[in-house]
């Protein structure tokens, strides 16, 4: 079995004090194998905001993966903006803005959906529609394919993504099964479609929520746990599991099962054993 923990919208410099170390505790409980950031890691990319960032994914366990949010660009220098819009974020947390891992049988392609001519949507290139197809099209039989951004992909309710059609493509060629993504603050899962030209697939869309910042938009913290029962075939499991802060630490609020199917994923399945 594989574990992926997914985290968004931390926003250091707006998050609650204390919580962190008992997400870090719940997390290493978890036994991931990948750990997945999903953008805005803080709240108004300040330097002692990313340091504080920096700090907290040092102490993740597994293999950790993150992608760039709007909260992570300087909103009112504009100069900074516009002139090294991503520098901070590369000192403190990575070079890569377009993060390609594979761990565990998991090919994963993290894409920076926030250039600095947008404020809050998101942008993606036909540049990053072809890492998509080269990297999760070419990976092996078997392996998982997921795609990371801030901005939702799909579903289209929830995406404010230009260039979101060529991308939906791409990942329909590629056969991505799982899109994870924050900026909404609000745990969500969707089956979505994914099309192309003589291709039409079905792929998990999960949102999750902010893990421990105050920006909870009446929904309360969370963050979410999956596990996949075996290699990406017919019959493997799904299980995404959301979890929240309680008095003593975190448990467990919902948990929801899938399967993968011949075109797909689908909705079904047994808790993995």
């Amino acid at each position: 079995m594989a574990v992926i923990v997914h985290l968004s919208d931390i926003h250091f410099g707006a998050h609650l004090q204390g919580r962190a170390e008992s997400l870090l505790t719940d997390i290493e409980r978890q036994e991931p194998d990948l750990v997945v950031v999903s953008g805005d890691l803080t709240q108004r990319a300040r330097r002692g905001q990313f340091e504080q960032a920096r700090a907290f994914l040092d102490l993740l366990p597994g293999t950790v993966v993150t992608v760039v949010g709007n909260h992570d660009l300087p909103l009112v220098n504009l100069p900074r903006r516009f002139a090294s819009e991503t520098r901070r974020y590369e000192r403190y947390i990575t070079e890569e803005l377009d993060p390609v891992v594979t761990v565990a049988d998991i090919a994963v392609v993290g894409l920076d959906t926030m250039p600095a001519w947008r404020w809050k949507a998101g942008h993606v290139s036909p540049r990053q529609d072809a890492i998509v197809r080269d990297v999760l099209g070419s990976a092996p039989a078997g392996v998982w394919r997921l795609l990371v951004t801030h901005h939702p992909v799909l579903p289209a309710r929830l995406s404010g993504l230009i260039g979101r059609d060529g991308l939906v493509a791409a990942c329909a060629e590629a056969e991505v099964a799982l899109l994870l993504s924050g900026h909404t603050h609000t745990p969500t899962h969707d089956l979505v479609d994914l099309d192309a030209p003589g291709i039409h697939r079905h792929a998990l869309a999960l949102v999750t929520g902010t893990a421990i910042s105050s920006r909870t938009r009446g929904t309360g913290n969370a963050y979410c746990v999956i596990r996949l029962s075996g290699p990406m075939t017919a019959g493997a499991e799904i299980t995404v599991e959301v979890r929240e802060p309680n008095e003593t630490g975190w448990s467990e609020r919902q948990t929801s099962h899938f399967a993968y199917g011949p075109d797909g994923v689908v909705v079904g399945g047994d808790p993995p054993g």
